[in-house]
């Protein structure tokens, strides 16, 4: 019976060293185990954990902010890094990305109903998901955002995209289950692979984020959809972006003022053109700028906005607090 109690004991040890085993307790416990090992590419059925590198911490998030037991957290399973932290205070909103004033790399709205996006480079896809939480104030965290991203150097595939955003739903969902963090998400079994790439069209004919432009004749788009970061380049002319919650927040030093950084709802200074609205929960405040583009010597304050452009920055504002269901956007001041 000693015999058979010690054999027992050494399969059980050697069950946890499994990969599947691995990834289930990682990030604590709230990664969907069969994404994040197909974003590996390991098999979910693999019993070999030799060389499956597996690790994860937790971390503070602001001062201000009482994040609930498991919160915040961040893992690495053999390349796949996913970081899970409460809404309000978030470090990561921006930390895994570079597409801010970038004119090729724009970030697509996933679908089914969920609030979050994708960006694709050459050598890796990220993606972000944000949840609020009904039951907690900004104090508690005010929702759950999840960030991801494949490992680097990987083909960047449909099949890719798709596992990534089954990634960062998943975990968002466990995330809420853990936290008791009472919430809406999207719907799971709906979710597909973002488009890799952006859309340049005829003003004309938009019908996503740029729908509606009237100062250029060109524009570079994704489709329209709930996503905290949005993005619309008028071709020749401005880059016009959306952020939401965190996404606000770290737009820029948010000490200086709620408003994306700006201590009032509306307003223009050199570089930026911006206006904004109150939204619900972990979306907080919706900020909406317009900047020159990157490499343009332009500055507000010398060849301002023209009546067009002012009009479109506020129709872009509009259209997208109407999607995530926020108040009017500001009326822009000078």
């Amino acid at each position: 019976m000693v015999t058979l109690a010690v054999l027992g004991a050494g399969y059980y040890g050697f069950q946890l060293q499994y990969p599947a085993a691995k990834t289930g307790r990682a990030c604590s416990g709230m990664l969907p185990v069969d994404p994040v090992l197909d974003l590996a590419g390991k098999s979910k059925l693999s019993l070999l954990g030799l060389g499956f590198h597996v690790s994860s911490k937790q971390f503070d998030v602001s001062s201000d902010v009482t994040e609930p037991s498991g919160l915040a957290t961040t893992c690495n399973v053999d390349g796949v890094v996913i970081a899970i932290e409460t809404a309000s205070g978030a470090h990561n909103a921006y930390g895994f990305y570079s597409f801010q004033r970038d004119q090729e790399s724009f970030p697509v709205p996933l679908d089914a109903s969920w609030q979050g996006f994708m960006v694709t480079d050459e050598d890796e896809a990220t993606a972000s998901v944000l949840l609020s939480c009904k039951n907690w104030t900004p104090k508690e965290g005010s929702g759950i955002l999840v960030a991801a991203e494949s490992p680097y150097g990987s083909d960047v595939t449909q099949a890719v995209r798709l596992e990534l955003a089954r990634t960062v739903t998943g975990a968002a969902q466990r995330a809420a289950e853990k936290t008791g963090c009472e919430t809406d998400p999207g719907d799971s079994s709906k979710i597909t692979a973002p488009d890799a790439e952006v859309t340049t069209v005829s003003a004309s004919d938009a019908t996503g984020t740029c729908k509606g432009m009237t100062s250029v004749t060109k524009v570079r788009e994704t489709a329209a959809g709930t996503s905290p970061a949005e993005e619309c380049l008028l071709v020749g002319g401005l880059q016009l972006a959306a952020a939401y919650g965190p996404f606000s927040d770290a737009s820029q030093a948010v000490v200086n003022g709620k408003y994306g950084g700006h201590a009032t709802p509306s307003g223009i200074d050199e570089y930026t053109a911006w206006t904004s609205a109150i939204c619900q929960g972990a979306l907080g405040v919706g900020y909406y700028h317009a900047s020159p583009l990157e490499g343009s010597d332009r500055r507000f304050t010398t060849d301002p906005l023209t009546v067009k452009e002012r009009a479109d920055l506020m129709h872009f504002a509009g259209q997208s607090a109407t999607r995530h269901g926020c108040a009017a956007p500001a009326k822009l001041s000078s």
